[in-house]
């Protein structure tokens, strides 16, 4: 499959992005980023910004791609696109971040102190990881 599948199958949409709107998200990304590695904030808020950002780093390659995602299943399909826009991403971080969309999702709509500390700190690893492999190929 391919992302010209995806835009078959109406999973994505055509985009026409910008350097200027690229750069923004990864900016917006790094900001999350940094705020997440604040020690001081609780694991489920830390948890919930590293997300944020790996979202918008994921979301970068999409638009460089000239796709954006449709909306339904939206963030899964975000971060399933990484398989095709950062080719040698390791599936097992695609993996990882499947895992951190389904605590965020359930800390957001049940309860943010649920997230461990370790849990906090695996998302902003794996949302760092991303970032230099997304701004890597976007050079």
């Amino acid at each position: 499959m391919t992302l010209e599948d995806w835009l078959n199958n109406r999973w994505l949409h055509a985009h026409e992005s910008s350097a200027e709107e690229i750069a923004s998200l990864l900016k917006s990304a790094d900001e999350d980023l940094r705020n997440a590695g604040i020690g001081e904030v609780s694991a489920g808020w830390r948890l919930n910004m590293a997300y944020t950002a790996a979202l918008r780093f994921a979301r970068a390659a999409l638009y460089a791609q000239g796709y954006r995602p449709s909306h339904e299943r939206e963030h899964e399909r975000t971060i399933d696109s990484l398989t095709y826009t950062i080719p040698d991403l390791p599936a097992e971080t695609i993996k990882l971040l499947h895992k951190i969309r389904k605590l965020r999702h359930s800390a957001m709509y049940d309860a943010l102190e649920e997230i461990s500390d370790a849990e906090a700190d695996a998302a902003v690893r794996a949302a760092a990881t991303l970032g230099r492999n997304v701004k890597a190929s976007l050079a």
